[in-house]
């Protein structure tokens, strides 16, 4: 846990996939992403906008979002799962938005974002415990982790890489020296650290708490020093994150 501080053929192959009716923002449940070669698309926010329940003007907001993620300033790009054209021809594109609960998603008009396809992808195997890296169907990385502990479990869904940062100086010791953030949440806790109970990929830090190959955090998956910073060489916003039993 984290406290918080041409390709145009391409684009139209993975949207065609992705292309989904209106609904109430809920992301499909998508097949297991580690046995897809297939892109996933990530939608850059160019401006701010407000994602909505639905597809249309005028639904319930669900969250407004920035051009930037919010502790490194990166370019905000988020997981796109799903597509809409109205009745009057606009495209809407949906996203999973990081906000409880898990895998909460809202619909963007898609002249708001810019949108790009990744086939990066971290596949996290919480019965084995292992982070996968993989670039379609080339496994780039497997790698021994450590999970959260049976009363603050690691959970599981499609996520995304939410902001993947540089570990503060005065935390390295606690979470290694960088912390990739997710859009999931603990699911045992609310708070931790006086901030929301965010999941992140960070490392074992200084101290001995968290362990590698162990049910030993409060929901994060630890990696090595050397693995960690191997793994943030891959992490950019919107890079999915899936989190399974096997």
């Amino acid at each position: 846990m984290w406290r918080i501080w041409s390709f145009a053929g391409t684009l139209t192959a993975v949207a065609g996939a992705l292309l989904a009716g209106a609904d109430d923002g809920a992301a499909a449940a998508p097949r297991p992403a580690h046995a897809s070669p297939e892109p996933t698309l990530t939608a850059r926010v160019v401006m701010p906008v407000v994602a909505v329940g639905a597809p249309r003007p005028g639904a319930r907001a669900r969250m407004r979002l920035r051009g930037v993620t919010d502790w490194s300033g990166a370019a905000q790009r988020l997981m796109v799962t799903g597509r809409h054209r109205d009745a009057r021809g606009r495209d809407w594109v949906r996203v999973q938005l990081p906000m409880r609960p898990n895998e909460s998603a809202g619909w963007v008009r898609a002249d708001r974002v810019r949108l790009s396809a990744t086939r990066v992808r971290f596949v996290v195997r919480l019965g084995s415990r292992r982070l996968e890296i993989w670039r379609g169907t080339r496994r780039l990385a497997s790698w021994p982790a450590g999970i959260g502990r049976p009363g603050t479990p690691t959970p599981t869904g499609r996520f995304a890489i939410q902001d993947p940062v540089r570990t503060h100086p005065s935390q390295v010791g606690i979470y290694g020296r960088h912390t990739l953030t997710l859009t999931a949440h603990s699911t045992a806790l609310r708070t931790f650290m006086g901030g929301d109970a965010l999941v992140a990929i960070h490392g074992t830090g200084t101290g001995r708490s968290w362990r590698v190959g162990r049910p030993s955090s409060y929901g994060c998956v630890i990696l090595g020093e050397r693995e960690l910073a191997a793994a943030a060489r891959h992490a950019r916003p919107g890079t999915p994150v899936i989190i399974d039993r096997s």
